[in-house]
């Protein structure tokens, strides 16, 4: 099967994020052992809210915001599985080529989009000391103790002990978002 829009350089690409993504936030990489019955379970239904968000979609900015994150959660699958080439998982590459022509016949430039979303998720995560000690000082305010994991060249915050949190039991363990986090801004992108 030949690609038009999925080549080596771009699949490279996204691999290469998905692969730092998983391997700060301890995700499974190239790991079947782990991809089991509840892990095909989430994959499968991140996917499917994706695609729904995607038909549901009402402008141009929802629609790079569905189509970026269901490429997220299918690359995400191929990382966790090991397949690291196009040719690896010919069905999930396939997916990925259909929702890349997707986003051109939507006239979503996907890389720019893609970055933006990638470079999102990774504020989530402190980059230095000082700003895990304001992450930190943020949470206590509101009574939630932080623990900090070094993974890599980043610091996770994450929940020291289980808390109810604006009305939710938020367990121990648990990713918090950095103070700098900030959100994508796909708006920009797609006007």
């Amino acid at each position: 099967m030949q690609f038009t829009l999925l080549t080596l350089e771009l699949f490279a690409h996204l691999y290469q994020d998905i692969s730092e993504f998983r391997f700060t936030f301890d995700l499974p990489i190239a790991d079947l052992s782990s991809l089991d019955d509840k892990a095909d379970t989430l994959h499968t239904s991140l996917a499917i809210e994706e695609l729904t968000e995607l038909a549901e979609a009402d402008c141009k900015t929802e629609q790079a915001d569905a189509i970026i994150d269901t490429v997220y959660v299918l690359m995400g699958r191929l990382v966790h599985r090991g397949d690291d080439s196009v040719k690896a998982n010919i069905g999930i590459s396939y997916i990925i080529e259909l929702l890349l022509h997707v986003a051109k016949n939507r006239g979503v430039e996907f890389l720019p989009c893609w970055d933006e979303v990638h470079s999102s998720n990774m504020s989530k995560v402190c980059r230095s000391e000082q700003e895990f000690i304001e992450t930190q000082a943020f949470y206590a305010k509101q009574n939630v103790e932080l623990e900090a994991v070094k993974k890599g060249d980043y610091i996770i915050a994450k929940c020291a002990k289980d808390i109810e949190m604006q009305g939710k039991t938020v367990r121990k363990g648990k990713v918090l978002k950095s103070v700098y986090y900030r959100p994508a801004d796909l708006e920009s992108l797609t006007q």
